[in-house]
Parts: structure tokens; sequence; C-alpha cells
């Protein structure tokens, strides 16, 4: 048990060493920084996006699907979307609309730290 504490305190040392060594690399990816990157026009203009642009999946409609979609991505310092991935899915669909919603944005406002563009990770919910 006490060597099992001792490797897991080693790994989680030498984790948190490489993570802050690669802080001012220009390919990191933060998820805090100084400034979130932002949809443009905001939270309220995103949120009209998301629904305004949904296209709800027939065979969801035929199964009564119903949820939430957890997509995450990065924002990349020219305000592009990549690495779009699902973290949670419902199926029937919606997780390929949801990627495809999220594709189709226009490009946001980049985060920024220390007055430097970064790449960010972010994480926004569809709802279906």
């Amino acid at each position: 048990m006490k060597k099992l504490f001792l490797i897991m305190f080693f790994m989680a040392f030498v984790s948190v060493n490489a993570y802050s060594q690669s802080d001012d690399s220009d390919n990191a990816v933060y998820s805090m920084v100084d400034e979130r990157a932002q949809f443009p026009g905001g939270q309220n203009e995103m949120l009209k996006y998301l629904q305004e642009n949904l296209q709800y999946p027939e065979a969801a409609k035929a199964n009564n699907v119903h949820g939430r979609v957890i997509v995450k991505f990065i924002v990349e310092r020219d305000g592009s979307l990549s690495d779009i991935k699902v973290m949670k899915g419902i199926g029937s669909g919606c997780n390929e609309e949801a990627i495809r919603l999220i594709q189709s944005m226009p490009k946001w406002k980049p985060g920024k730290n220390k007055g430097k563009e970064v790449r960010v990770s972010m994480v926004v919910p569809v709802n279906f």
C-alpha cells in the first residue's frame, strides 16, 4: 500500500512538471486562461446559433431520444475549431449531429494568456 502511494505521488509529480514545462510551448492547450475563447457575440449568440442550426436526427425522433451530448474541442489561436470529440453521447444520430453543428460554427475569438493568443480547450453541451 505504501509503495502504491509513493508510485502514485511520483507519477502525479512528473505529470505536474511535464504540464508546467509545456505551458510555454506553441502547441500547449490551456483549460484555464486569462481571457476565455468566445463565440462571436458571446454566450447568448452561441445558444441562438445552436437552436437555429440544430437538425434533430430522424432516428432520434423515431426512437423518442432526448438528452444532452457533451462535445469537447480546441479553439485554435486563429479562432478555428479542431479536435472535436463527443465526451458523452446519447446515440441515434445525435452525437454525429452535435459534431456537425460544432464543425459548422464560425471562427471564435481566441483565448489569451498573458496577452498572447493560445489554444484553449472548450466543452459545449448540445441539447436534443
